[in-house]
């Protein structure tokens, strides 16, 4: 069993999207859920997720913000029968053979030990050349250097031992990543069917986002841990 945790702050004008993919999934119900924590929400987030609730999707509403609270909340929902946990952004979508690529994926190298990583992604919206060169350069940024954006892919046996630091607004994600490469080995999904809104991208610019993330990862320590991105909507 997979279990898919979508932590979603203030994310109305994407769950409904991010949602109906998940239950077009090419893969049979029982064996697979998804999990929407909504987190101190103004916008109509709630109401637009618990439209999707059914037999293997369930929506949850904590009151306290923090996407490291979210998904630390989502991994005490997940299923016991579950081998896998994939977070997802809110404004991230698969499509419908994404869990049939991963379950291939993972049957192929189950003697490598993997424990934690992520999947190749692309731009949700329409966009040119540079748009998708700089996906291309991140993706190979995530590969090698052990990192990721918009989904991780978490054993599942290790959410008794790792957790997101919810003391960290920056950077959670590393340090999680981190954590979990104490237990085995980093995976990155080769696929075609994870697609990521790009809005801060074409809003802040890449090349500027591109260098800011990257001092924040050096500079990590010395930041305000309260310290958070503005949000772009």
């Amino acid at each position: 069993m997979i279990s898919i945790v979508i932590p979603a702050h203030n994310e109305g004008k994407y769950i409904s999207k991010t949602l109906k993919h998940t239950q077009e999934l090419f893969y049979p119900k029982q064996s697979y859920e998804v999990l929407v924590i909504e987190n101190g929400s103004t916008d109509d987030t709630l109401a637009v997720a618990k439209k999707f609730e059914n037999e293997n999707t369930k929506v949850f509403s904590i009151e306290t913000k923090g996407v490291s609270k979210a998904k630390n909340f989502g991994m005490s929902k997940v299923s016991d029968k579950s081998e896998w946990v994939i977070f997802l952004d809110a404004d991230t979508v698969l499509e419908n053979n994404f869990l049939e690529d991963l379950n291939t994926y993972l049957n192929k190298n189950k003697d490598k030990n993997f424990v934690i990583g992520t999947a190749k992604v692309k731009p949700l919206e329409e966009t040119g050349w540079y748009a998708n060169a700089w996906m291309k350069f991140y993706n190979l940024g995530h590969k090698y250097t052990k990192t990721s954006f918009s989904i991780q892919i978490m054993k599942a046996s290790l959410k008794d031992k790792v957790v997101f630091d919810e003391g960290l607004s920056l950077t959670e994600d590393l340090k999680f990543i981190k954590d979990c490469l104490a237990y085995g080995k980093f995976l990155f999904l080769e696929t075609e069917t994870v697609h990521t809104s790009i809005r801060r991208f074409e809003k802040k610019g890449w090349l500027r986002l591109f260098l800011k993330w990257n001092l924040d990862a050096l500079l990590s320590r010395f930041r305000d841990p309260k310290h958070v991105y503005p949000v772009v909507r």
